[in-house]
């Protein structure tokens, strides 16, 4: 390690790593303008600079980017494009990449874009503003940047006119008993589809949960609402309890029918790709790795349910979920595709809305089946024989490749106390949120575990303890902003302790254990609420 302070070093990889691509922006544009006769390299490096822009906080050139992308696949599907509109989308990169390059945003805005871009938008309709403006400020740790609305009618309009993650709606407003649940009606007969939605409200009776599964309720929580449990239910609803995002390959020989699938699901925040031929299915599959297949019945040299039979042949593919898709309505072949394991037949034409949500309810199924061997059951962390078995890869690989490797031992401090004064349930709410809190805001490459009771384990691949020690700080006083309810209704917040230890400074495997739970021991010992680092007097408290 340098003298200097880990957070300098951190901030300036970051303004180093920015500066570069600025750097190589011009080459990247130039190549784009090149490939103008050959549409599908044109799209790669589009759908590229999307993420790339995006990810630098250049929004307009990632809007010009992500035109000429749609352009290109309209063109593709023949339902629009022409190259007189090709040519205006690449003028509008490469006007927006000039701009980028001569006026670059200051590290300061260019830090908050990413801090926003972070933030998962969410409509809430509540008419008590003092409600509202609590649950505001109590969601935005959990990174949800609640938009409040005080009338039905301006909500409406702008879940209209936008596509936030999720809705959270309030049953009761004003004299209006069912006005939540009118308003979603409302919203569902416009025939697009819709963010899940989330009923809050003050009854907690029969009748009224069933209206709120009859409007197309995802959930339903009663008042006074818990930060944690709201929070858990949005990961849920969304998907974004997941590491990654849901991914589906559609297999369909019509290219309409496929990108209009494709659009909807992809609409939903999945990652879709679409495959024409069968024969090139089982390398896809294994290329990309879906959670989901979706089969149109009947193909050309090749039906679905052959295609499926021969799946089901291949090793790691038997439990494959797989949707079938088909314009015929007699049901003789459904036995069949019941036989193969297939989830369902799905009849032609699907609705956008039954699409994503079939394939969001199997996907987030099948997820949750995978994770009960690996996975502990209560906060999704993997359990600790995993987590050891994963230390010992990344050790071995980070001796191979000569890169660095950082691993971190927690611990939520006082945690007999959250269980006595608030109740278990308020406890697991607790191990939930911590588990929530490092598995989304660290990178997917991190690989977070519980190790038991209220301890977890965090393995940082290609990360020096220094870097460690800024992250596990930040991820440390965020945590300390979240608010819980107890079994009073009482808010209350719960710190956690965290040592770290981490190669080259530290030998193997069970070295690592012992460095990082001494580490941890000091941090504990020192007043709590504090990360320490092994080998050296360094905290943050």
């Amino acid at each position: 390690m340098t003298d200097q302070h880990p957070a300098v070093s951190v901030a300036a990889r970051h303004r180093e790593i920015r500066e570069q691509y600025l750097l190589l922006l011009p080459e990247r544009l130039a190549i784009l303008a090149q490939s103008a006769q050959d549409a599908d390299e044109m799209l790669r490096l589009a759908h590229g600079l999307v993420g790339s822009a995006s990810t630098f906080g250049y929004s307009q050139l990632a809007c010009a980017a992500r035109d000429l992308e749609q352009s290109l696949r309209d063109q593709r599907t023949s339902t629009a494009g022409t190259n007189d509109t090709l040519d205006t989308a690449l003028a509008a990169v490469l006007r927006a990449g000039e701009l980028a390059i001569a006026i670059p945003l200051p590290f300061s805005e260019y830090e908050e874009t990413i801090s926003r871009a972070e933030e998962v938008s969410v409509y809430l309709l509540e008419d008590d503003g003092e409600q509202a403006d609590e649950l505001v400020a109590q969601m935005r740790p959990y990174g949800y940047r609640l938009q409040p609305f005080a009338h039905p009618v301006g909500f409406a309009a702008a879940v209209r006119g936008a596509h936030p993650a999720a809705m959270v709606i309030d049953v009761i407003c004003g004299d209006d008993q069912d006005a939540g649940s009118t308003v979603l009606a409302a919203l569902t007969e416009d025939g697009r589809p819709l963010p899940p939605a989330i009923f809050l409200s003050g009854r907690d009776d029969f009748q009224a949960r069933l209206d709120a599964v009859r409007a197309g309720g995802s959930g339903y929580l009663t008042k006074p609402v818990d930060p944690a449990t709201l929070a858990e239910r949005l990961d849920q609803v969304i998907g974004r309890e997941t590491v990654r995002p849901y991914r589906v390959l559609l297999i369909d020989d019509d290219p309409l029918v496929a990108a209009e699938c494709a659009r909807a699901l992809g609409t939903a925040g999945m990652e879709v790709e679409v495959l024409e031929e069968p024969a090139y299915a089982i390398g896809h599959i294994r290329r990309f790795l879906p959670d989901l297949v979706v089969l149109d019945q009947m193909m050309p040299g090749c039906t679905g349910l052959e295609l499926a039979a021969v799946l089901r042949q291949q090793e790691g593919m038997l439990s494959l979920p797989i949707l079938f898709l088909t314009a015929d309505h007699g049901l003789g072949d459904k036995n069949l595709i019941l036989e193969l394991g297939a989830e369902d037949l799905l009849l032609k034409p699907v609705s956008p809305t039954q699409l994503v949500t079939q394939v969001r309810a199997r996907v987030r199924r099948a997820r949750q089946l995978q994770a009960m061997m690996a996975r502990d059951s209560l906060t999704g962390a993997l359990n600790h024989a995993m987590v050891q078995e994963h230390l010992a890869t990344e050790v071995a690989r980070a001796r191979r490749d000569g890169t660095s490797l950082s691993f971190v031992m927690i611990d939520l401090d006082r945690f007999k106390r959250v269980n006595d004064d608030h109740g278990h349930a308020a406890g697991d709410r607790v191990l939930r949120s911590l588990s929530r809190l490092l598995r989304q805001r660290l990178r997917r490459s991190d690989i977070v575990g519980r190790y038991g009771g209220e301890e977890f384990a965090v393995i940082l691949p290609r990360t020096d303890p220094g870097e460690a020690l800024v992250i596990l700080d930040a991820l440390r006083k965020d945590f300390n902003a979240v608010s819980f309810r107890g079994a009073n209704d009482g808010l209350f917040h719960v710190s956690f302790s965290a040592g770290i230890a981490g190669l080259p400074e530290v030998g193997d495997v069970a070295a690592l254990n012992l460095a990082a739970d001494a580490a941890l021991y000091y941090a504990k010992r020192a007043g709590r609420d504090r990360v320490h680092l092994a080998g050296s007097l360094s905290k943050q408290g």
